[in-house]
């Protein structure tokens, strides 16, 4: 839990480095005066010396700053503040991203149910559909091959009875 504590005491941390970077400035500031000059010459001279406080704070600050998640905070608080100030706007956003979620997940369970997750059966792979095959003529004496997936109960039996690869059979003609 010290990454909470630290989080929750960074603006005291802050304020500690700030005070503090203010302190050196100050000493380098008696410094100069104990040494002659005007205190006007050497607020300047310390503050060319001592070079920029403020990108100082922000280096120094950046060791314990957590910059992604602080990134990600301060985007999503401006996000917010978008969305309250634009109603029609959030709830365009909100019905399409509903949407979106919703077809994603019915397409994903189609995929799954269809494709990932095996079949329902003890032997899927010896599965097998019949087909027959008709070669017919047309008018001009050419044939046409068709292959036909609709068998008759006659058919269907004598497949079943007469061939050793069937073990198992359920048979469904035409639309249900």
């Amino acid at each position: 839990m010290n990454w909470l504590r630290q989080l929750a005491s960074r603006h005291r941390e802050y304020h500690n480095l700030s005070e503090e970077l203010a302190e050196h400035l100050e000493q380098k500031i008696e410094e100069l005066i104990s040494e002659g000059m005007s205190r006007a010459d050497a607020e300047t001279t310390a503050r060319r010396e001592f070079g920029n406080a403020l990108l100082i704070e922000e280096h120094s600050c950046e060791v314990w700053q957590w910059t992604t998640l602080e990134a990600i905070l301060r985007d999503a608080r401006y996000a917010f503040r978008q969305l309250r100030r634009n109603p029609g706007f959030t709830l365009t956003v909100l019905i399409t991203l509903s949407l979106a979620i919703g077809t994603n997940t019915a397409a994903f369970s189609m995929l799954n149910a269809l494709l990932i997750r095996p079949l329902p059966y003890a032997e899927p792979q010896q599965l097998a559909s019949l087909i027959r095959h008709k070669g017919l003529a047309d008018q001009k004496g050419h044939v046409i091959a068709e292959d036909d997936t609709g068998q008759d109960g006659e058919t269907w039996e004598l497949v079943r009875d007469n061939v050793n690869a069937v073990q198992a059979a359920v048979y469904s003609y035409g639309a249900a």
